[in-house]
């Protein structure tokens, strides 16, 4: 009996014969013959003007050119086969590695591992996160069906890791589901994509076992096709095990969701978002002009007994949602929730609006005991709002139609502006007094914070104030410099952040943010500064022309155009 391993032959590499082959034909590659020194030599005198062109010369420069042309096709069809066989060559070497590669992907030692700990690995690479609650509007859309971190490539790698990702259930418990409109899809390849994604589904959703469910159900469209309804009764059928949903508002499946019956056993978190259709039109359009849905979905997550997060995005048509009361995390617009007094066990509440009229609708003197983290749009919300353990602020504006860039402001303004600043100042000081709140953290994107009433009246309010977040306005930054000078005004504070306008980036005033920063340095622990990336590059030369100010410990960080300061609608702490 022949061993095994005399099976395994190398064979000899042809490499040694290949060269010396090589080496005959570079030996075989004719020598160019040129003209005759003489010739060489009189074409020289001519060309340097040592000696002038004669008539004569003719006789034997001719001839010498046609001999050196009726070189050049032989060293063309040697370079043109070169090229064919470096080609060849790059081929084969690129054959060589490939193979090489596979071959010693066979030593890997993760080949070695235990299926447990690959099983552990891959749980472990799977990204916290995983985007269940953030939305998009506008660019490419297609009809899609996704895993976090990408499991089915992972089942693709060899048949023992196919093995290892189909019995791990945690690999298959989040997904996105995304269907796009028959109308932006042509209509063939729309059904062609359904076809592979609904029998994908069915055969996936078992793998899954019975854990909890992280899902995104995306549409382009707020009527949703058949075939996406079809779809999302396969996800019906496990509602009990959603823990996290994020689903575009669509009364059709909001309405097929309430005929089901059962609890929503498991869920955590929820996300209701509009399409871009939807967004655009709570934008654009008056509020006189939004349509209630003909039926009622306002219950239909009120039976969910675990829920602790909401986001509901403004653009959801006029429906208001009766919430259970034991959320902790709110992120809504004032049309979409009606109960908002009832959820005494909120922490973190974040409140939008369009119009002054919705926070008229709200209810006086709302106390919420537990939260601590507040974003609003509007100051004139806090009349509203009592909230004692509030410690984290951010507020955009004091009017909801009232735009202040204060870039460029004439002067027959000054007067409105400073009685909307005095307005203001008014109001949070109120809540502040009537709450009986200590604030440590402020952020604000208004030029209200720049008013010498503000800064006068609400800072001597901010005492327990350790972090403020600010938008640079280059005509009125004096005004705030002038007033942080004294260490007595904010004594705590430790945290400034300031974020440049993208407009007159480059006016700030280095001189007086410098003394400003020098005047608090030892109470500073971090000071940063924030370029918004432009189209053109600017922020590039505006971050160069700050550079003097990271000698006093500046931080200088490029954010992108539209990054909120503070808070972000929509994600909590």
């Amino acid at each position: 009996m022949v061993p095994e391993t005399d099976l395994h032959t190398t064979p000899t590499s042809p490499a040694a014969d290949a060269l010396s082959y090589w080496d005959g034909f570079i030996h075989s590659i004719p020598q160019p013959v040129l003209p005759p020194e003489n010739d060489c030599s009189q074409m020289l005198g001519i060309l340097r003007a040592t000696r002038p062109l004669l008539d004569s010369d003719r006789d034997w420069i001719l001839p010498n050119i046609a001999h050196l042309e009726s070189q050049l096709p032989i060293y063309d069809s040697l370079m043109n086969r070169l090229q064919t066989v470096f080609k060849e060559l790059k081929t084969y070497r690129a054959t060589i590695q490939r193979v090489s590669k596979e071959f010693s992907s066979t030593l890997a030692p993760v080949r070695r591992l235990p299926s447990d700990v690959l099983r552990s690995i891959f749980r472990e690479i799977q990204s916290p996160a995983f985007d269940r609650s953030g939305i998009s509007f506008g660019g490419p859309f297609r009809s899609s069906i996704e895993f976090m971190h990408n499991t089915l490539n992972l089942s693709r790698v060899c048949y023992s890791w196919r093995d290892i990702v189909v019995s791990s259930p945690e690999l298959w418990s989040h997904m996105r589901i995304a269907f796009s409109s028959p109308s932006r899809d042509s209509p063939g390849l729309f059904s062609a994509l359904f076809n592979i994604h609904f029998p994908a589904m069915k055969t996936i959703l078992p793998l899954s076992g019975q854990l909890p469910l992280d899902i995104r159900f995306i549409l382009d469209d707020s009527n949703p096709s058949v075939k996406a309804i079809e779809a999302f009764s396969l996800l019906l059928g496990e509602r009990h095990r959603w823990r996290t949903a994020s689903l575009t508002y669509s009364f059709d499946l909001l309405e097929q969701l309430k005929a089901c019956t059962g609890k929503l056993a498991s869920l955590e978190s929820l996300t209701i978002m509009p399409t871009s259709s939807q967004q655009q039109h709570w934008l654009l359009s008056p509020v006189d002009d939004w349509v209630p849905p003909p039926g009622n979905v306002n219950d239909v997550f009120i039976d969910a007994p675990n829920l602790r997060k909401v986001v509901l995005y403004g653009g959801i048509e006029d429906v208001s949602f009766a919430l259970p009361f034991q959320l902790t995390h709110l992120a809504t617009c004032f049309t979409s929730i009606h109960n908002l007094h009832t959820h005494t066990l909120l922490g973190e509440l974040h409140l939008e609006t369009r119009c002054d009229e919705e926070i008229a609708s709200l209810h006086d003197h709302i106390t919420l005991p537990n939260v601590w983290r507040l974003s609003v749009v509007s100051l004139k919300t806090l009349r509203h709002l009592r909230l004692p353990a509030l410690e984290d602020l951010k507020f955009d504006s004091y009017l909801t139609d009232f735009t202040d860039e204060l870039l460029s402001i004439p002067s027959d303004t000054t007067a409105f502006i400073e009685d909307e600043a005095a307005e203001a100042t008014l109001t949070i000081s109120d809540f502040i007094r009537s709450s009986r709140c200590s604030l440590t953290s402020l952020a604000t994107t208004s030029s209200i914070i720049y008013a010498s009433s503000f800064t006068q009246e609400a800072f001597p309010l901010l005492e327990s104030l350790t972090r403020l977040e600010y938008r640079i306005i280059p005509v009125y930054e004096r005004r705030l410099y002038d007033a942080l000078m004294s260490p007595k005004v904010l004594p705590d504070l430790r945290y400034l952040m300031m974020r440049l306008p993208l407009n007159g980036m480059e006016d700030i005033s280095q001189d007086a943010l410098s003394t400003m920063l020098t005047s608090r340095g030892q109470h500073l622990l971090s000071v940063r500064i924030e370029c918004p990336i432009t189209l053109n590059d600017r922020h590039v030369r505006v971050l160069d022309s700050l550079e003097p100010l990271r000698q006093l410990g500046v931080d200088l960080k490029t954010v992108a155009y539209g990054d909120p300061i503070g808070i972000k609608f929509g994600e909590f702490a």
